[in-house]
């Protein structure tokens, strides 16, 4: 009886440990990225990093006008949308039929990488001016799919 208790206590604490970790995830993308010298940019940083530029995305990209409009292209279709940024640097945009998304970038090093939801999505090829018609199907190489 003394062994059954035993393992069912075993059984339990086990559980209770791989619970934990499961829900702690371990460290974020942005945790990681910090403890390597990656900056998270403030409003200002972001608002001079797209600013009058094309972000590429892999199935099109954004082109971020001054006056808070944001211009898409999202594989074959062009939307016309809203965006701001807040002064921790979290950049936020809305389209029609479409969920507001934000995120922001960290500067690794001069590579400023966007991250969306915690995730680090990669660096992005921006372009001087409005050049969404120049971009592709998969605008990138590489990277997930924003």
């Amino acid at each position: 009886m003394r062994t059954q208790f035993a393992k069912s206590i075993s059984t339990t604490i086990v559980a209770l440990m791989l619970s934990a970790c499961a829900t702690s995830g371990g460290p974020s993308d942005e945790e990681i990225l910090a403890g390597s010298g990656a900056v998270r940019l403030n409003g200002a940083q972001v608002k001079a990093h797209v600013i009058g530029r094309t972000e590429a995305w892999l199935h099109g990209g954004a082109y971020y006008l001054a006056d808070g409009s944001l211009k898409v292209k999202w594989r074959k279709t062009y939307l016309n949308g809203s965006w701001e940024v807040s002064a921790d640097g979290t950049l936020c945009y809305q389209l029609p039929r479409w969920e507001q998304r934000c995120h922001f970038y960290m500067d690794q090093n001069g590579a400023i990488l966007m991250l969306d939801a915690g995730d680090n999505i990669g660096e992005r090829p921006m372009y001087d001016g409005n050049n969404l018609a120049k971009l592709g199907r998969h605008s990138i190489n590489s990277g997930r799919n924003r």
